[in-house]
């Protein structure tokens, strides 16, 4: 908490087919997905495809193309609300987590090392991995003698499983994309010192542990407790969701979260609710301390 008075903006809104048929047994592992946190826009990506296969796997009318449009946005908050995961149409850690349980769940007694694909006519090691979404080098490693051999139609490749080469591939960092996605819901909560809980209101740290809390992640309750957890990032490399810290009382008193655009969201203080605020106001460029990346 700080003891500064003052005005803000407040601004925001408080595998299917063909493919199917190629597969032996059951269990496509897509060690890429995952990697990349997907929302609205996101053009023509591998990622994105393999994203509305999984959702008309299940049951969602989305087109396999590539784009992530309004009909996979709508498909992708219907799949969170369905799993009891935060509504906010970005495909992150939760959402990832859900769809790699889903997953593990319709394997259960399938080959763990992954699944088997038939070679088609003009296939190649790498336009396999390309569109069964797994590294070219994971693809090499499942299936040794192959990387500098001609491939014969009929014959079977190996696709390895997520789990199979999951220990080769970094946990994605998406917390941050789903802290900001997530936090314009929490616009205009009052500010309440010690409060954590929207119903009641927030501080500045609670609002940040309980967002934390809301997409599963453990924080320390205080800003100079927050101000000790996660990785040291410069101002001119913040990316939306990293945490930005103030020396108002002579250390990290006050915390907010980088919204993109040089703002962030803040709880402030008495008689003031939940806003974007710019960092390079006056007094916030003063007295800003530094900024953390959680994951």
């Amino acid at each position: 908490m700080h003891r500064r008075l003052g005005w803000n903006r407040v601004s925001g809104a408080v595998m299917g087919g063909a493919l199917v048929a190629m597969l032996l047994p059951a269990g496509i592992g897509h060690a890429a997905f995952g990697q990349r946190v997907l929302r609205y826009g996101t053009p023509d990506h591998q990622d994105v495809k393999v994203l509305q296969l999984k959702l008309r796997d299940l049951g969602y009318h989305v087109n396999v193309d590539g784009y992530f449009g309004l009909a996979t946005l709508a498909a992708v908050k219907a799949f969170q609300t369905a799993h009891h995961l935060p509504s906010t149409g970005v495909v992150a850690n939760l959402t990832f987590r859900t769809f790699g349980a889903l997953a593990r769940e319709a394997s259960r007694g399938s080959d763990p090392r992954g699944s088997l694909y038939v070679v088609q006519a003009g296939d190649t090691l790498a336009s396999i991995a390309a569109s069964q979404g797994v590294p070219l080098a994971a693809l090499e490693s499942a299936n040794p003698g192959l990387a500098s051999a001609v491939l014969q139609i009929g014959q079977t490749v190996l696709i390895p499983s997520a789990s199979a080469v999951a220990a080769d591939v970094p946990a994605p960092s998406t917390f941050g994309a789903e802290l900001a996605a997530l936090a314009p819901k929490y616009l205009g909560v009052r500010y309440v010192f010690g409060g954590a809980d929207p119903a009641y209101g927030f501080d500045c740290s609670g609002l940040v542990w309980y967002l934390a809390h809301v997409l599963g992640v453990t924080l320390p309750r205080t800003s100079s407790g927050q101000f000790d957890v996660g990785t040291p990032i410069p101002r001119n490399e913040l990316e939306p969701g990293d945490l930005v810290f103030f020396d108002t009382e002579g250390y990290a008193s006050h915390v907010g979260i980088y919204m993109g655009n040089d703002e962030f969201m803040q709880a402030e203080n008495w008689g003031t609710v939940t806003m974007y605020t710019s960092l390079s106001d006056a007094y916030w460029s003063e007295h800003y301390m530094g900024a953390r990346r959680i994951y």
